[in-house]
């Protein structure tokens, strides 16, 4: 009886082992080293543009838009609790019209300014590919601003996110 049972173990655990063997054999294909250089590397856009507009109210109230290429991503927070309302993919044209309002704020040669604790503030921070890397552009803008680059660029950005998320951000 004892052989028989080391027989049958046996025969189960051949089994095993030889299906198990044979599923490595059929996995197909070959490892090939490549050759290309980190020259040649398509990155797309996410060493490209990026913009990100952070609108912060006094009472704890923020919006949060990162433009990068033609993908813009939304978010909104209150307090502890936040709504990330995703990543809308914007028309040529759309795409077009907020990149043009966005390098009608030239960033690069504004004033940094500072944060307005009292009426509340827009971060506007610029990512552009420079010759060594990146080059960041960052600067606070009061949300009590008349600067009509800064007005235009924030409608836009509420109409597109009306359109697409059906809310209307109030920075």
């Amino acid at each position: 009886m004892l052989a028989a049972v080391r027989c049958l173990r046996f025969a189960i655990v051949s089994g095993l082992v030889a299906a198990l063997g044979g599923l490595g054999a059929c996995a197909g294909g070959s490892y090939v080293q490549g050759d290309r250089q980190s020259r040649d590397v398509d990155r797309g856009e996410t060493n490209g543009r990026r913009f990100d507009f952070v609108s912060n109210k006094p009472q704890d109230d923020e919006w949060q838009i990162r433009i990068t290429g033609r993908s813009m991503w939304v978010s909104y927070a209150k307090y502890a609790a936040s709504d990330k309302l995703g990543t809308i993919n914007l028309s040529d044209a759309e795409t077009h019209k907020v990149w043009q309002l966005i390098d009608a704020l030239d960033l690069p040669n504004r004033k940094p300014g500072k944060p307005d604790e009292d009426e509340g503030y827009v971060s506007l921070q610029l990512k552009e590919p420079g010759d060594d890397g990146h080059d960041l552009h960052h600067v606070y803008v009061s949300r009590a601003t008349d600067d009509a680059a800064v007005i235009e660029l924030a409608k836009y950005l509420q109409d597109l996110v009306a359109k697409y998320k059906k809310e209307r951000p109030n920075f």
